[in-house]
């Protein structure tokens, strides 16, 4: 893959999906121990299986295996040594499964980081920075970004570029990150059923039928004696 070539990167769309580990209002900077020193905007898309597989197949499939190919000419060229000692191309997947953590199982749902330099100095010394843009669900531009935490979910517009890096023999396809477009947001660490491991039931209580009946629906009946009046603190 030769430097002097530059080629336009292409601009996607995804489909609806939910965020994870977000960094959308503010840039990321790492930690102590791994440093991000430009910044970091960035966020995790969780989609279902199928739903991931589809859009990579029919949006980014042909880019992958245009990045296949311009990977497996650029090794080729390598010295003879450093092929030796790399052996052959390592190609990262766009997404990866994710995997319960206490069993280890797939989830049935897959992962795609998207992410953008927050800033960086250009050859002359000077600085830049940037942020994505960040949209309503019905599409208004939000002047200021609030916070966004883990289980919002949305689309997000990104470009997709090959990429080969002959130190480690690497290669796959990058995706920057432009623009999100928040249609549920989520803040303070809130969490629907779904977050706390329960799946919606057909039959059973339904709250609509309660409120429907008003407050007198509670009476004093329903608390037990021995716990009437007492602090849920």
């Amino acid at each position: 893959m030769s430097k002097d070539t530059k080629k336009r990167a292409l601009e996607f769309t995804s489909p609806r999906g939910v965020f994870v580990y977000p960094s959308l209002d503010k840039p990321d900077f790492g930690t102590k121990a791994f440093p991000k020193p430009d910044g970091e905007y960035k966020v995790t898309l969780k989609l279902p299986e199928a739903d991931a597989e589809k859009f990579i197949s029919e949006k980014l499939g042909g880019l992958i295996e245009e990045a296949r190919e311009e990977a497996s000419r650029a090794f080729k060229e390598l010295p003879i040594a450093q092929r030796k000692k790399l052996k052959e191309v390592t190609f990262n997947d766009v997404g990866a499964p994710e995997y319960d953590k206490e069993t280890e199982e797939p989830t049935g749902y897959v992962l795609i980081k998207i992410a953008m330099r927050a800033g960086g100095v250009r050859k002359d010394k000077s600085t830049w920075n940037q942020r994505p843009a960040v949209f309503d669900a019905r599409g208004v531009a939000l002047k200021k970004v609030p916070e966004i935490w883990g289980g919002s979910e949305g689309r997000l517009s990104f470009t997709a570029n090959p990429y080969f890096i002959p130190g480690t023999g690497a290669a796959g396809v990058s995706l920057r990150l432009k623009a999100a477009q928040v249609i549920k947001l989520v803040q303070g660490g809130q969490r629907d059923a779904g977050g706390f491991g329960f799946a919606p039931e057909d039959d059973g209580f339904d709250s609509s039928e309660f409120e429907a009946a008003g407050d007198d629906a509670v009476s004093d009946a329903a608390v037990p004696a021995d716990t009437a009046g007492d602090e849920d603190f």
